[in-house]
């Protein structure tokens, strides 16, 4: 996968069929994954590689030095004792530790490398997550996305990724994760991730954290049903685009980032093509039975949680696609909320370039609002952070690829109060490129710690990790010790979510990884 900065989202042209991403496709890598042929990715090893492709690969081993500070007074039920490990114990009969499972197997923990034990009924027993160390990077062993490539080919023979990357591009280029953080129901998904020529893979993963475990939500569409010429741009799927460029205004609101084929109602499934979709989806528990995912991403559209469908998507303003003005759709690096008090979702930004602004709508794709610079645009909002934790945004600034604010918003009163960072000693020296932008940027608010984690790039260092505290709003380079990976994508985008009944920071990295994890104490 290719590097890819802030200039090309600053490009004065934009090809109408550019994808979400907006530019620069993938180049073919070797990053050395394998696939298993475990249905529930619950065992197996990584492989060890050094991933190339995006500008100062990280290296595996132990990172030194301290993890997050924590604040006094915090508990989950926990005692002043500590596990058999040096973790701190806890009353796993508690009603807030009560979603773990029950049973007696505890696992293996080798270093910092952990294998849940788990009940009967799959999930990770207690007394295995008591066994967790604190305050480190920990490996989730048998939490690898690939390993779902021979349950899906079981149940699509002949299913091959057209992309060049593979189950690597579904989770490395430029995709985001929707969350679900309410207590017992702590789990995420990846949505059609991909895009541009590294993956065709369209399918829904869940992530489940209290079983810690993989599964397929929906399918990827059959690769065998597609037209030969479908094999480089996978976000524009090239009947559909026929069709859009012959009948733009088409009373069907086709456009060319779906499945459409009049000629072939099999592969006419008018669903999302696999995308770049940065930080676009979100998770919203209320709507439907079971919850939909909102993406906001080239256009509007809903999935289904419980019927595992997406809803026919809608072009912001009933407009195509054009970044003019108030009538643009959705450009890249765009961010995702949703304000319960209105039910509305919002994005941001969309792709005007330094005329960079936000829209939202109504649920089920109703009454568009333009919202401007809310709460940030132009050139910020194209290069920033976001971190939604009940009604409050907090927005992490960029400036030529340097964190420079906080914004925190109240989105019952839309008041913005920004925050300007200082640096500490330990981030002062930090050089960054002047010319260059980072987009594959994060954020996790942790309010027992009173920090945030988030990532950046500095000239020479590849992708590094720093805490932000939120007294004094200083950033300092988090060199958190632990089980690293080996392969490490900057494209973080939302793949970093902190779960405040489990206590712990999630981060999911690429599908050839394990996923890592801070239990705070």
């Amino acid at each position: 996968m290719t590097t890819r900065t802030m200039g090309c989202a600053r490009s004065l042209v934009l090809g109408l069929l550019a994808a979400c991403g907006g530019g620069g496709g993938s180049s073919a890598t070797d990053d050395g994954s394998t696939s298993t042929a475990s249905t529930t990715t619950g065992s197996g090893s990584e492989t060890a590689g050094t991933d190339t492709s995006n500008g100062g690969s990280e290296t595996s081993g132990v990172v030194p030095t301290s993890g997050p500070t924590t604040t006094a007074g915090t508990t989950d039920g926990d005692d002043t004792s500590t596990s058999t490990t040096g973790a701190p114990a806890f009353d796993c009969g508690d009603e807030i530790n009560s979603a773990w499972g029950m049973g007696d197997d505890v696992g293996t923990l080798d270093g910092d490398a952990w294998t849940p034990g788990r009940d009967g009924d799959g999930r990770v027993n207690c007394v295995s997550w008591q066994t967790v160390p604190t305050g480190r990077w920990v490996r989730v062993v048998g939490t690898r996305l690939d390993a779902l490539d021979a349950e899906v080919k079981a149940a699509i023979p002949g299913w091959n990724d057209r992309g060049n990357e593979d189950w690597h591009g579904v989770l490395a280029d430029w995709v985001g994760m929707a969350w679900d953080t309410r207590h017992g129901s702590e789990r995420g998904w990846v949505t059609v991730g991909g895009g541009h020529d590294g993956s065709s893979n369209d399918g829904v993963y869940r992530l489940e954290l209290r079983t810690m475990t993989w599964n397929i939500e929906r399918m990827p569409s059959d690769s065998s049903l597609w037209p030969a010429e479908y094999n480089a741009n996978f976000t524009n799927f090239n009947p559909a685009v026929a069709y859009y460029e012959a009948n733009p205004e088409n009373p069907e609101g086709v456009y060319s980032d779906e499945f459409f084929d009049p000629d072939n109602p099999a592969s006419s499934t008018r669903t999302p093509t696999s995308r770049h979709t940065y930080g676009s989806t979100v998770f919203v528990p209320e709507l439907g039975n079971a919850g939909k995912i909102l993406m906001g991403c080239r256009r509007y559209w809903e999935y289904d949680v419980e019927t595992a469908t997406w809803s026919l998507p809608k072009f912001p303003f009933d407009a195509a696609a054009n970044y003019s003005g108030e009538t643009g759709y959705a450009g890249e690096n765009m961010h995702g909320w949703w304000n319960a008090a209105e039910g509305r979702y919002y994005m941001s930004a969309t792709q005007n370039y330094n005329a960079s602004q936000t829209w939202s709508v109504l649920a089920g794709g109703t009454e568009f609002r333009w919202e401007g610079g809310y709460p940030s645009g132009g050139w910020a909002a194209l290069s920033n952070a976001m971190d939604q934790r009940g009604q409050t945004l907090h927005t992490l600034q960029y400036d030529a690829a340097r964190p420079t604010s906080m914004l925190v918003t109240d989105l019952d009163t839309r008041e913005v109060v920004g925050h300007e960072l200082t640096y500490g000693p330990s981030a002062a020296m930090l050089e960054f490129d002047p010319q260059a932008g980072f987009d594959g940027r994060t954020l996790a608010h942790v309010a027992e710690t009173g920090q945030y984690l988030a990532n950046l790039e500095a000239v020479g260092e590849g992708m590094l990790w720093a805490w932000i505290d939120e007294a004094t709003w200083t950033l300092e380079r988090a060199e958190i010790a632990g089980d690293y990976p080996a392969v490490v994508n900057s494209n973080t985008e939302t793949k970093l979510e902190y779960f405040p009944d489990i206590h712990a920071i999630v981060w999911v990295n690429v599908a050839e990884e394990d996923i890592r994890l801070i239990r705070l104490q």
